[in-house]
């Protein structure tokens, strides 16, 4: 019949492409089922369109559960040494179960399925974060989404979410180049030269003053909705922040950075810096007002992280800072807290500044200083002196 050899290097490739595209938990299938749909899939190959036997199949299989994939181990662990892992299954009454033989009898029929080391919802929030960034184009999301939906075939929502026609995206991004680009030049250990961006007027990205020029780049982090690139200055000692969708022409220079990346904790740092303004942190104080209502410490938390430390206000401390400048004084649910942070004063300016209804500045002075100038300036503007 002109069969393919049975010693076929390629069976396990058959088996596996037809395992991962076409089973899951819930949708197992037999020996003769994926023999089947290898001869489908893959009939082109063989002059008579047969790829592989039900015995090969059965033996393969077998093989592969025996010696890679043991049910004695934890699927943790298998899942961590491969990224997927294979099952077999029996049918017991309307639903799957592990294999075991029956003694005494006849065995029961083997399923096998396919299992990816992704749980559906650690998918779909990738898949949906990928859809709604509007830094990616178009191209970007359905490339990538395919990729995603790949790694679930059977019981994952195969549909889109999100309506990309009604989105507005930057279909000119660079923003995956450029995460390659840098991924690549942080670990050899080197510097970059990049041409660091602003939109004018037109809505084109054109150079900022001083660029290009050469940085030290030291780590990639999403927060506040973007993607960043963390650089050390040199000059002031400290490390910046750069949004990566604002880069281009970025080339390596075989330049050996003298920043120490164990000096840097990405948790931390993104807590430290909200909404990425740059600068060394410093102790703050804040004095925040819960009415119950207000959810104040759902934005402390997202802000600043749950290292923030909480208290509710202390009368001593209410008196002396909000005396003759609020009613301070706890009325139906309504209580004062202090709040403790270790954070950087450009982005606590800005964050205070949005909730200067619910906050005020305790300390440092200079920080409190700064938010009165804004709010200053800012209520000109609507006629309020």
């Amino acid at each position: 019949m002109g069969r393919k050899p049975e010693s076929s290097r390629l069976n396990v490739i058959y088996i596996l492409y037809v395992l991962s595209n076409y089973t899951d938990e819930e949708h197992p299938m037999g020996v003769s089922e994926i023999k089947e749909k290898v001869d489908k899939e893959f009939g082109s190959l063989s002059p008579d369109g047969e790829i592989i036997s039900v015995d090969t199949v059965k033996r393969t299989l077998e093989e592969l559960i025996e010696k890679l994939f043991p049910v004695e181990l934890f699927q943790e662990e298998i899942e961590s040494r491969f990224g997927y892992s294979l099952h077999c299954v029996m049918k017991q009454e309307d639903r799957f179960v592990p294999y075991h033989a029956l003694g005494g009898g006849q065995a029961p029929k083997k399923y096998y399925y396919y299992e990816s080391g992704f749980k559906i919802a650690e998918l779909l929030t990738m898949k949906d974060a990928v859809e709604t960034y509007s830094y990616f184009s178009r191209e970007d999301i359905t490339e990538i989404v395919q990729k995603i939906v790949r790694l679930r075939p059977c019981s994952f929502p195969k549909r889109k979410y999100y309506d990309l026609a009604g989105a507005q995206r930057d279909e000119d991004s660079l923003l995956l180049m450029n995460i390659e680009d840098l991924y690549r030049i942080i670990q050899n250990g080197n510097c970059a030269r990049i041409t660091y961006c602003a939109y004018n007027r037109e809505k084109k990205l054109v150079p900022r003053p001083g660029y290009p020029k050469v940085i030290e780049p030291i780590h990639l982090m999403w927060s506040n909705g973007y993607y960043y690139l963390l650089a050390y200055n040199e000059k002031y000692n400290t490390v910046i922040n750069m949004r990566v969708d604002r880069i281009t022409d970025i080339e390596e220079v075989q330049q050996v950075r003298t920043y120490k990346l164990e000096r840097l904790n990405p948790v931390s740092y993104r807590h430290e810096h909200p909404v990425m303004f740059g600068g060394e942190k410093e102790k703050i104080v804040l004095l925040c007002r819960d009415t119950g209502k207000n959810y104040i410490m759902n934005v402390i938390v997202d802000v600043f992280g749950k290292e923030a430390r909480v208290t509710v206000a202390s009368q001593a401390l209410k008196e002396q800072y909000l005396k003759g400048i609020v009613d301070y004084e706890e009325k139906s649910e309504t209580v004062w807290l202090k709040v403790t942070v270790e954070s950087t004063l450009g982005g606590v300016e800005l964050w205070a500044t949005q909730y200067c209804t619910d906050c005020i500045i305790v300390s440092p002075e200079k920080l409190k200083k700064r938010v009165q100038e804004r709010l200053r300036l800012g209520s000109r503007y609507y006629g309020i002196e």
